[in-house]
């Protein structure tokens, strides 16, 4: 009787893990370039360095390089894509972004280096992710980059500006 028990139990289990399909995680890119007329590098840059002043403010989102010679800054951020289906575990995704600019366009590359999960003891770092999990990191990747170009192309004002 014990056996069966356990048997059933343990196709169940099964069972139930087979219908949560998963997927090794791979590296998800996203490159946008946005045409800006009569804006020069220097215009540019600044505007997209104000842009990671207003939305990297957290000690987790963090700029690691900017050069205004050449146009770049590079930095890494945290973003929160949902939870799981209890509302228990946070998912996150650990994300790059270089701006590269030149006159009168930029460049956004957008990388998502990893996905965490975060419980109230711990955050650790996913390996397996489901493809819904993985469109919506992609999706907030791509939020990211719209919202970038929103705010150096002047179509997303500070609302300060309107004081």
């Amino acid at each position: 009787m014990k056996k069966s028990v356990l048997t059933i139990a343990a196709l169940a289990v099964s069972l139930s893990l087979a219908g949560c399909a998963t997927t090794e995680y791979k590296a998800v890119e996203v490159t946008s370039v946005v045409n800006v007329p009569n804006q020069d590098q220097k215009a540019l840059f600044k505007k997209t360095r104000q842009w990671f002043s207003q939305y990297f403010v957290s000690g987790e989102s963090v700029i690691d390089y900017e050069d205004p010679e050449s146009g770049t800054i590079i930095g890494n951020g945290l973003a929160n894509i949902g939870s799981g289906s209890l509302g228990i575990i946070q998912h996150k995704i650990k994300y790059n972004v270089r701006i590269d600019t030149k006159d009168n366009k930029f460049r956004a590359l957008t990388k998502i280096i990893e996905h965490t999960n975060t419980d109230s003891n711990s955050t650790y770092t996913v390996s397996y992710v489901s493809k819904e999990r993985m469109a919506d990191a992609e999706k907030q990747v791509n939020e990211i980059v719209k919202d970038i170009e929103a705010y150096v192309t002047n179509k997303k004002l500070d609302k300060k500006a309107n004081w």
